[in-house]
């Protein structure tokens, strides 16, 4: 049996998924007829829902979170998204991700 063969037999095979990674959680896919076609038709907790998966991908998204659980409530917990965003110079939606894993708003 050549190497190429062997490949190519190999890519074919399905490795059994490891016990010891850590599943992701699939972000949901949007069904047509099931949910609103636009950004503008979504309400913002089904867009966070959609995004949440998301977040741990932006860079400093860690920092952030954990900046605002232990500099920033303490001093103000009933802080809104708006206000985050401006004092963490971050994006809008980032700072509702942010304040929906803290529960606090």
């Amino acid at each position: 049996m050549s190497d190429l063969s062997k490949f190519i037999q190999k890519k074919g095979e399905k490795k059994p998924p490891s016990a010891s990674k850590p599943q992701k959680r699939k972000p949901r896919i949007i069904e047509r007829e099931k949910t609103p076609y636009s950004l503008e038709q979504l309400s913002k907790e089904q867009l966070i829902e959609l995004l949440e998966p998301l977040m741990g991908e932006i860079p400093g998204f860690a920092a952030n979170l954990a900046w605002t659980r232990q500099k920033i409530l303490p001093k103000n917990p009933k802080i809104h998204p708006e206000e985050l965003a401006q004092e963490l110079s971050i994006p809008l939606l980032e700072a509702y991700v942010i304040l929906a894993q803290l529960q606090t708003y």
